[in-house]
């Protein structure tokens, strides 16, 4: 009998042994499934990156806490409901997320709320575009003039008396850093802020923006935590560069980056838009693939400055 219980005892501790290798490598109680601390990098990643974002545009913590409870309980209920239209089973999605039944039941009334008073100030910024596309003495053409950015003691034409004209009562600064922020002008060597669009304005909703902007950003997150949790598979992550130059360069180099980067993704839009795709997609179940490319800028302070790169230069995909 003393030999049958060693080797049972030996057997024992080898299985303890795989499952505290299993534990070290991070992989969760199975292989291959991450762990909560990866997971939560990420996370932490991505909070990192909102905060600033959230402090800027006046969003406080609570607030952000009950839209991130609001978006979990949602998703959950979701993710219970795919394929079936059965109605989520509210104990189940209390148990998952942590939030209290009767505080489920309520959250799941009424979607997400996100506006926030967001859809005042874009509202305001819709008047604004539309009076530079159209008022006489901001246009030159039939094209809006460019215009300086102004200050409150401007007179004459500028972005500030515009945004006063067209949004009285809303801080013209908020509005000229909204425009800038979504892209639709240019700053000009000059100081001068340039109508990227037509002058017809852009032909995409609020709605349809604000939809795009979150399956970007969803998209960006899926990718960055694949690349955290699956290190040994084929990046999907993929940075150029970052440098730090001076603030008078950055209107050429946005300028370089923008053109490069509209040449690259035309090319592979019309790869991707490929008829052999769409004949491959009849078989086997369907999955969604693409790729995304944008132009980032921030701004560097003494502490941070040189040698922060920390992206790593990659020029393969």
């Amino acid at each position: 009998m003393g030999p049958v219980v060693s080797r049972s005892k030996k057997g024992q501790a080898n299985r303890r042994r795989q499952v505290n290798r299993g534990h070290r490598t991070g992989s969760g109680t199975r292989q291959g499934v991450p762990s909560k601390a990866t997971v939560l990098s990420v996370a932490k990643a991505a909070f990192e990156g909102l905060a600033p974002l959230l402090i800027e545009f006046g969003i406080t913590s609570p607030e952000a806490e009950a839209l991130l409870r609001t978006v979990c309980v949602h998703e959950t209920a979701k993710a219970q409901t795919v394929g079936g239209g059965r109605r989520p089973n509210v104990s189940r999605v209390s148990v998952k997320t942590g939030v209290n039944r009767h505080m489920v039941t309520a959250l799941l009334k009424n979607p997400p709320e996100v506006d926030g008073g967001l859809s005042t100030r874009r509202d305001s910024m819709r008047r604004v575009i539309d009076g530079w596309l159209s008022d006489p003495e901001y246009t030159r053409n039939g094209r809006p003039k460019d215009l300086e950015i102004g200050d409150p003691s401007s007179e004459g034409r500028s972005a500030w008396t515009l945004i006063q004209r067209y949004a009285p009562g809303v801080w013209p600064r908020l509005i000229i850093d909204e425009l800038i922020r979504v892209d639709y002008v240019d700053t000009k060597p000059n100081g001068r802020l340039r109508w990227r669009g037509s002058a017809r304005g852009t032909a995409v909703s609020r709605h349809e923006a604000r939809d795009a902007a979150g399956q970007r950003m969803r998209d960006a997150i899926r990718a960055a935590f694949q690349d955290s949790c699956q290190p040994e598979a084929n990046r999907t992550w993929r940075t150029a560069q970052s440098v730090e130059i001076g603030r008078t360069d950055l209107p050429l180099v946005r300028k370089m980056l923008g053109d490069r980067l509209e040449t690259i993704v035309t090319w592979l839009t019309e790869e991707l838009n490929s008829g052999r795709w769409r004949h491959s997609a009849s078989k086997g179940g369907r999955m969604r693939v693409g790729l995304s490319a944008f132009v980032f800028e921030e701004s560097v302070s003494k502490d941070t400055a040189s040698g922060r790169d920390k992206t790593g230069a990659h020029t393969k995909g």
